[in-house]
């Protein structure tokens, strides 16, 4: 889509920003992982999940030769416990309706760029009223390697034809943190899934959409002197 120059652009991650998630995430890899015979561990959830697209996942886990056509069976497998779990509870991060919609009054574009698969994305939007703040979305099907690698946020900024100096990303993760930085984007982080030092440089650190404002946007965002 066509932007105009310098408009300001936000890049939202979905599970552990939107939306308070990964306590779900990881109940869901547990019980999958385990009806497969692999226990999982506090510390590979952190090193080889969090942040993470499914096929990177399921590959650390099954092996580098797992198909396309495996991968894919094992992801919708996965994702159907998880939606078991976490529909009866899923719930925004506090504050965040009224956060998403004092920035667009303010004239900030909003893009949604998750290493979470499209069924998941939808199922979120089935639930909760927020699609109608994105102007797109890039989800696991849109790019062919995830977090930390920065495809995900180029290819969001790509999409609003934004430069990344205008762009400023949401994310909980430590995979996402390094991404958005080597997109060239600054970045706010939740602290709903690792603390603020766990998730390293950020301009600033939150706990939920309560304690951030279009005046501190427009603080972060603006070029250096």
């Amino acid at each position: 889509m066509e932007n105009k120059p310098n408009t300001p652009v936000l890049i939202f991650d979905m599970d552990g920003t939107l939306i308070d998630s990964n306590p779900a995430h990881k109940l869901a890899y547990t019980e999958f992982l385990k009806r497969h015979g692999i226990e999982l561990t506090d510390a590979d959830f952190i090193d080889y999940i969090s942040g993470r697209m499914n096929p990177d996942v399921i590959k650390h886990f099954f092996g580098d030769d797992t198909d396309a056509e495996r991968i894919q069976e094992l992801t919708k497998e996965k994702e159907t416990l998880f939606q078991d779990i976490y529909g009866p509870q899923i719930k925004a991060i506090d504050g965040l309706m009224p956060f998403l919609n004092s920035v667009r009054e303010a004239g900030f574009l909003m893009v949604l760029a998750t290493s979470a698969p499209m069924m998941n994305v939808r199922f979120v939007f089935d639930h909760l009223p927020i699609e109608q703040f994105f102007v797109t979305i890039i989800s696991e099907q849109d790019v062919e390697v995830g977090k930390p690698d920065p495809t995900v946020f180029r290819r969001a900024a790509e999409r609003v034809m934004a430069q990344p100096a205008d762009c400023l990303v949401f994310e909980d993760s430590q995979a996402g943190v390094q991404a958005a930085h080597e997109a060239g984007m600054k970045v706010i982080v939740l602290t709903t899934t690792h603390t603020a030092d766990e998730l390293g440089d950020a301009e600033l650190a939150i706990g939920d959409f309560t304690q951030v404002s279009v005046a501190h946007l427009r603080q972060i965002m603006q070029p250096a002197a």
